[in-house]
Parts: structure tokens; sequence; C-alpha cells
């Protein structure tokens, strides 16, 4: 598998002998609080999940850290905590997750509903909607400070929220079923034929364009602040409780703008764990 800093994974992981791991949806519950403690310390962006009984799917694009440390961290921390929690030893997880790579957002958001559709599937619920254990309420209530980076997906369809979550729950809620072989044996070299129904719902290269560019994070922070003494100090790191409330608010606007928690991080020399525990704060 091509790996890379900035290239978007398909990752799947089954447990071992295909044993139902996920049933009690406190496990499914400590899985997900495991993702986030690990995408903080290592660094991954989250664009889609689905928990099921004995398997997970995970979409992400990672930086510094390879997957196999990623992997290895998520699976070896949820094995403990599985063996200690039932008195029991031995393997958890199957030896080796699979891995694909992501080529294009067409392929994306078809391996998303493909991802999404797997309760659907299993006959555990009858929409996309109904399941609690996967990333597509994320986008649904369009909750951007959370695990789920769900603005590069949603500015795939429009970069106006209105439009762009319509879209999306048009496109997951649609009949067509996404066929298994195109996410899990095929070669990643070769480009899987995208749903022709995509077309209709995404925004064209040409018009995102002709749409307001990114506000810089310098921009950000100085509509926050108003002030050049309040600005200088959060850029250089400043604890002061005082600046509390702009920093929160800088980083609303920010990741609105579609920047992440280590950009918005490194921008006023504050950890990527700080700046989420800040952004969740009422």
């Amino acid at each position: 598998m091509l790996e890379y800093s900035g290239g978007i994974y398909h990752l799947i992981q089954r447990g071992n002998n295909r044993e139902y791991i996920f049933n009690r949806n406190d496990d499914k519950q400590y899985f997900l609080e495991l993702i986030r403690e690990v995408q903080i310390i290592m660094g991954f962006e989250c664009y889609g999940f689905v928990i099921m009984g004995n398997h997970y799917h995970l979409i992400f694009k990672r930086y510094d850290v390879s997957i196999r440390d990623i992997m290895h961290r998520i699976n070896s921390h949820f094995s403990r905590y599985y063996n200690q929690k039932n008195n029991r030893t031995g393997h958890v997880f199957e030896n080796r997750y699979k891995g694909y790579h992501v080529g294009d957002d067409r392929y994306l958001l078809s391996l998303l509903r493909y991802v999404h559709q797997n309760p659907v599937v299993a006959k555990i619920c009858g929409r996309v909607c109904d399941y609690h254990w996967s990333s597509d309420q994320y986008y649904r209530k369009n909750n951007a400070l959370s695990l789920v980076n769900i603005n590069f997906v949603l500015d795939i369809f429009c970069e106006d929220r209105s439009k762009a979550i319509p879209a999306y729950c048009e496109f997951m809620d649609a009949d067509k079923r996404e066929v298994p072989a195109d996410f899990e044996t095929l070669p990643r070299n070769e480009i899987a034929k995208k749903p022709v129904e995509i077309s209709c719902l995404i925004e064209s290269d040409k018009d995102r364009q002709q749409k307001k560019s990114q506000q810089s994070l310098e921009t950000l922070l100085q509509v926050v602040t108003g002030d050049e003494a309040i600005y200088q100090a959060i850029k250089a790191g400043s604890r002061k409780r005082a600046l509390s409330v702009f920093k929160k608010n800088f980083i609303k606007m920010a990741v609105r703008e579609n920047y992440t928690m280590r950009e918005i991080g490194a921008f006023i020399s504050v950890s990527e764990v700080a700046i989420y525990k800040m952004s969740i704060k009422d």
C-alpha cells in the first residue's frame, strides 16, 4: 500500500476469528474515546468511521506518524482494555488490518457511503441515520468541533453548509448499495467506477474557484481580538485566563475556515491537545 504524509486511507480491522468484541455500547464508547485520544497524540484527521459488532472501519488522513504505528496504538490499547474487562488473555483482533489508499474525492464519497451503509446491510437498522456508532451523525448535525473533520467531505459537495448538508444526506440516503469488492479487494492502483449521481450533487471546481478563498489565521485572530496587544499575547502563547474567551472564539472561527487543530495550535504556540480541550469547553 502506498503510504505518505497527507495521504487518505481506508482501514479495516476485524475481531480475532471474527469474534464479536463490540457487542456492548460501553465498549464502543470507549473505542471512540480511544480513537480521539490517539488522534490528538499522533495527529491524524478522521473523515469517517463505523463500529460494528466484530469489526470497524476508519477513514483518515495521516501526517507524520505511520499507519502501522497508529493502528498498533489503537488496537493494543483496546485489546488491553477488553482483556482486563473480560478477564481473558490472547488476541482480540486479527493479526493484520487491511489498508487501502483513497485516490480521489469521488472515491472518498462512495467509500464513506459504503462505510455508513454497513449497519443497514447487516440489517441492524433500516437507515444510515439510525445507527449511532458511525460518523454519519457528525455530518448531519454539522458537528465540526469533534473527532471527525466534517469540513473536508462537506466541502466536496459545496462550501455553503446550507447546501452541502442536504446534498450529503441525499447522497447517503440514496437506495444505491455500494459493492464491498470496490472497497476491500480491488488493487488501489485501479480506479473504481464512481456512482453517476455524485456529479449532480457536488460543487464543481470552477464554482469553488469563484468563491472567496480561506481567510488567513492572522486575519481571523485580528478580527477576534481587535487589539494589537491581545493579538500579540495570544500569538506568543500566553496562558493568561483573560485571553481564554478570545482564544475560544478564534478556534471556532478557524475551524469554520477548515483549519485543523494542528494548524491552529501551531499558529498560537499551543499544543493540539490544548486546542481541542478549549474547543469543547462551553
